[in-house]
């Protein structure tokens, strides 16, 4: 299945929510937003929203310094 994350198209293997996603792709999920398909969704929507053919995803992810 082809997905496009961040602008780069990426070939998924199986069925996969975005909380899943999120842990391959090691990236705090704490510190993640994601915008699916041009809308932000919330965290809590992570687990229920699984990726199909073509969906596209931009995970920005915060990180702090000083």
């Amino acid at each position: 299945m082809l997905v496009r994350i961040n602008g780069e198209e990426q070939q998924l293997v199986s069925l996969v929510n975005i909380t899943t996603l999120i842990a391959r792709q090691k990236i705090r999920p704490e510190t993640a937003v994601v915008e699916y398909n041009g809308v932000v969704l919330s965290r809590d929507k992570w687990e229920d929203t699984i990726l199909k053919e073509n969906d596209t995803l931009e995970i920005l992810s915060f990180v702090g310094g000083g």
